[in-house]
């Protein structure tokens, strides 16, 4: 009989012990099913937040590359990205339908609307305006310089435009020996000297 009553003491304490925490993990799991609701919530709002912001910038530069029009980045529900362009004097709509250079110049005014949402300290540029013909390069470098009020800006091209509008030009330049020789110009100092 005192086995019985040891043995049915421990068992009872062992229920009792794996009740409350039963009873903990199921406030547990309640309390992180309640986290996660709330981190969801803060995700979608946060993620609704920096759409507008994009597609408020993303306009600006459109405006400014082609004079007016409207763009703006869908995100429907079941994943994935749309462009909706519509261009001014255009009656064409829709990315797919513009030319090789009004492409480039959607897509690089998209990276600078995303770039902006939170303007990085520095942004690098590689050869971003290669496709483009002179009048665009020109819009092209006056949006470089609307950037460059936020973040500094490190370009690597070979298009004057965009050249004409930095501070510093660092390159690579053949010497009379045929020898590679670095340059570096300061073009406000540049100007003074050539005057």
């Amino acid at each position: 009989y005192g086995d019985t009553m040891k043995e049915f003491t421990e068992t009872s304490e062992r229920d009792e012990f794996l009740a409350r925490e039963l009873e903990d993990l199921d406030s547990g799991q309640q309390s992180l099913e309640k986290i996660i609701a709330e981190l969801q919530a803060t995700i979608n709002s946060e993620f609704a937040a920096g759409v507008h912001k994009i597609n408020q910038l993303f306009a600006e530069f459109i405006g400014a590359m082609f004079g007016g029009g409207e763009a703006r980045v869908e995100v429907p529900a079941e994943g994935g990205a749309e462009i909706k362009i519509n261009l001014p004097r255009k009656k064409v709509r829709g990315l797919a339908m513009l030319s090789g250079g009004e492409r480039a110049l959607v897509s690089i005014a998209l990276l600078f609307a995303l770039s902006q949402v939170n303007p990085p300290p520095f942004l690098i540029l590689d050869e971003t305006d290669a496709a483009l013909d002179e009048a665009n390069s020109r819009k092209y470098s006056a949006m470089v310089a609307s950037l460059a009020k936020h973040s500094q800006l490190i370009l690597i091209t070979h298009n004057r435009e965009t050249m004409s509008r930095a501070a510093v030009i660092y390159g690579v330049t053949m010497g009379g020996d045929g020898m590679s020789q670095l340059l570096s110009i300061k073009l406000d100092e540049a100007v003074v000297y050539a005057k």
